[in-house]
C-alpha cells in the first residue's frame, strides 16, 4: 500500500491521510467482482463521474492480475481513504 500513497502524493515525503470511510467487517468479499469496482464496496463517497470509474477500473484491474482480487478488497477503506484525502485515483 506505500505504493499507492506515493502514486497519490506525487512520490513525495510527506502527505496526510484523512481516515473518512471505515471498514465494515459485515461486508462479505463479493462473488461477483466482474467491475473490478465491486471489490472497493460502497464507493459513493468517493463521488467519481463516468471517466474516473472506468480508469480505477483499470488500475484494479491490473492490481488484481498482480496481487490477487482479496488483496485489493483487503485494502479498499485504505485505497478510498487515500482518493479522498489526496484527490487522485489509485
Amino acid at each position: 500500500m506505500t505504493d499507492i500513497v506515493k502514486k497519490a502524493s506525487g512520490n513525495y515525503h510527506s502527505g496526510t491521510i484523512c481516515f473518512f470511510c471505515k471498514d465494515s467487517e459485515n461486508e462479505p468479499f463479493p462473488a461477483d467482482y466482474s467491475d473490478p469496482l465491486a471489490l472497493l464496496g460502497d464507493i459513493s463517497e468517493l463521488r467519481l463521474g463516468a471517466s474516473q470509474q472506468e480508469e480505477l477500473r483499470k488500475i484494479l484491474s491490473r492490481e488484481i492480475k498482480t496481487d490477487g482480487a482479496l488483496q485489493v478488497w483487503k485494502n479498499r477503506t485504505y485505497r478510498k481513504n487515500i482518493i479522498l484525502s489526496f484527490g487522485k485515483l489509485v
